[in-house]
């Protein structure tokens, strides 16, 4: 019978976790500084933090991951792909003319090649939907 001892304390976001994901030994955490981390937690270790010039404006709202990729959403109103093993960002999956004065992309959900997006606003500029994405590229 498991213990449910402390194995590690993972540290290293700023502010808030607003979504994680685990999958083996693999956690992918998403944060309102901004940053996603992706962490080992058989060794506590972690792996990549996902940021740089393409990184997000603002918090992570949720986050999502495959074997090869991370996809996270936005305050900013984007949508990010990005190698999961590598950290290296690969492009934006959607980007809202009202991101960065409201535009909210909250969930998402994403299979090989269909991403669902839940948009809104805090303040009336992007209109509440669901965005249904089609990719031509299997995101295995």
């Amino acid at each position: 019978m498991e213990s449910g001892n402390c194995l590690h304390t993972l540290m290293g976001h700023q502010s808030l976790t607003s979504g994680m994901e685990l999958r083996d030994n693999i956690l992918v955490s998403g944060n309102a500084d901004s940053t996603v981390k992706i962490w080992d937690i058989k060794t506590g270790q972690c792996l990549q933090t996902l940021q740089g010039p393409s990184k997000h404006q603002s918090a992570v709202t949720c986050l999502q991951f495959s074997s090869k990729f991370v996809v996270t959403s936005s305050d900013d109103g984007t949508v990010k792909l990005w190698d999961l093993k590598t950290g290296e960002f690969v492009r934006n999956l959607v980007a809202l003319e009202s991101g960065g004065s409201g535009g909210v992309v909250w969930r998402i959900r994403a299979s090989n090649t269909k991403l669902v997006c839940a948009v809104g606003s805090r303040n009336g500029t992007e209109e509440t939907k669901l965005l249904v994405l089609d990719f031509d590229v299997d995101l295995k």
